[in-house]
């Protein structure tokens, strides 16, 4: 059996243990998020930021206009506003797409607007911005241009591309 002093000190002990957990302060870290819009192209996973696209067009009359860049299949109106449309397989190296079954995503970032030409949207998620990845050095082709950095999303690697970059490869 335990002396009283024994007890004594053992809760004392207990109380110190208690206090000193207590003590201690919780902060809570909210990490700092951004918004990716997941697509296909081409049979390829890719994304761009959301705060880049501003919708999704699902069906849409492209107007053939002569002359324009392979790159430039045309353009549509957007309640009431004329917006080019980019056929984005150019830049990364794969088949052109048919326009009759492709979804436009409205990009806009800055003086540039337009729509750009993907197969099918797959996600709109918030992830934080440390799991956005450099880009391989290994990344070869065309869309190595293109490349802002790699995330994961669905135990795979998507390649997040940059508007701005695209912009930067568009020249009438």
């Amino acid at each position: 059996m335990e002396s009283a002093d024994e007890q004594l000190k053992s809760e004392q002990v207990l109380c110190e243990i208690k206090r000193q957990h207590h003590s201690k302060e919780v902060v809570d870290v909210e990490e700092q998020k951004v918004k990716v819009v997941v697509f296909t192209s081409g049979g390829n996973r890719y994304a761009f930021y959301g705060s880049d696209i501003r919708e999704i067009l699902t069906s849409c009359e492209i107007a053939w206009v002569p002359g324009l860049p392979e790159y430039l299949p045309g353009l549509i109106n957007v309640r009431g506003d004329i917006e080019s449309v980019i056929d984005i397989r150019h830049f990364l190296g794969e088949e052109k797409a048919d326009p009759r079954k492709s979804l436009i995503a409205m990009a806009v970032r800055g003086d540039f607007h337009s729509g750009v030409m993907i197969d099918a949207i797959e996600d709109v998620v918030d992830i934080p911005v440390n799991m956005i990845k450099p880009p391989l050095m290994t990344l070869n082709g065309d869309a190595r241009e293109l490349v802002a950095g790699e995330i994961e999303h669905g135990n795979e690697i998507v390649t997040l591309l940059d508007i701005v970059k695209l912009a930067a490869k568009i020249s009438l």
